[in-house]
């Protein structure tokens, strides 16, 4: 994938993960039930939220560096 493509994938996760994190859609999937005696959405909200930790580490691992800050770093190096 070029750098441009992941970066624009980098955003799209970003907002999935604003707009699937606010209070409406977590109530849309609202249940009385528990899982292993935690609410469903105290369940959902801790597991999306790794997901969204996962992801950007990937990110971060897989977008190169900028060239301008590349360059920027070996002009300081003796």
């Amino acid at each position: 994938m070029t750098r441009r493509k992941i970066i624009a994938a980098a955003l799209f996760f970003t907002l999935f993960g604003v707009v699937a994190l606010l209070p409406p859609l977590v109530r849309l999937s609202r249940f009385d039930s528990r899982f292993g005696g935690v609410p469903v959405e105290i369940v959902y909200v801790f597991a999306f939220w790794a997901i969204l930790i996962i992801g950007a580490r990937w990110f971060s691992r897989v977008l190169p560096d900028d060239e301008t800050a590349l360059r920027h770093r070996q002009d300081r190096e003796p």
